[in-house]
């Protein structure tokens, strides 16, 4: 059995600082790069759903970035799902097909939502945890939390809200000046996601650290 599988948007990212270009990996390759960076010895199964491209503008001052994407240049159908006691959806309102997650049965279920249409919220009572970025969020975080049937994790460069519904906390962070945030949703999922696994945390404890270890990341790869 996997610990870990991923599903959804493998992305090749244009991204501009100013006018200076470069290309890298973006959605899974992101999310799998914080994994082995947090736990390198995490069993992860990788199931990209579809191949896209992004083209992104950074701001290190405002530690903002914008972006516009085509995210489902090439599609597939999941067809072949894995025992994995943890299943990850990248990128869940963007997928072509989402009837695999009815067969995900049995595990903890995740996804993260990205900008555009808000499609297949009708699987969001299969989650146990979503992700969602300030930038993101298309309805009040009350309402969104009572259609997740775990706890909606609403995060920010300031920290991040959590809401199950009945109950919630939140969790602050220091902003860090001249910062590429670019990659943080997806550092910060995969952060989670890898503490939850490796050390069984309790939820504020996990949280902490996600916001912890994708600020690690992020200098990591600023200092590359």
């Amino acid at each position: 059995m996997y610990e870990l599988s991923v599903y959804g948007h493998l992305t090749i990212d244009r991204i501009f600082e100013g006018f200076d270009e470069h290309r890298t990996l973006g959605a899974i390759g992101n999310f799998w790069e914080a994994c082995l960076l947090t736990n390198p010895s995490i069993f992860i199964n990788l199931q990209p759903t579809s191949i896209g491209e992004a083209i992104i503008s950074v701001d290190k001052e405002s530690c903002t970035r914008q972006g516009r994407g085509v995210l489902n240049l090439k599609t597939r159908t999941v067809k072949n799902v894995l025992p994995s006691k943890w299943n990850h959806i990248m990128y869940l309102n963007q997928m072509k097909n989402c009837d695999f997650i009815n067969q995900l049965d049995g595990s903890i279920i995740s996804a993260d939502l990205t900008s555009g249409p808000m499609l297949n919220l009708q699987f969001l009572k299969n989650l146990d945890y979503l992700f969602i970025s300030d930038e993101d969020i298309f309805m009040s975080l009350d309402e969104l939390a009572l259609l997740v049937k775990g706890w909606v994790i609403l995060h920010s460069p300031h920290g991040s809200i959590c809401h199950n519904g009945t109950e919630s906390f939140e969790t602050k962070t220091k902003i860090i000046e001249n910062l590429n945030v670019l990659g943080a949703g997806d550092f910060f999922a995969a952060s989670f996601i890898s503490e939850m696994l490796r050390n069984n945390s309790e939820m504020k404890e996990s949280v902490d650290f996600a916001h912890k270890n994708t600020t690690k990341i992020l200098l990591r790869r600023n200092n590359e």
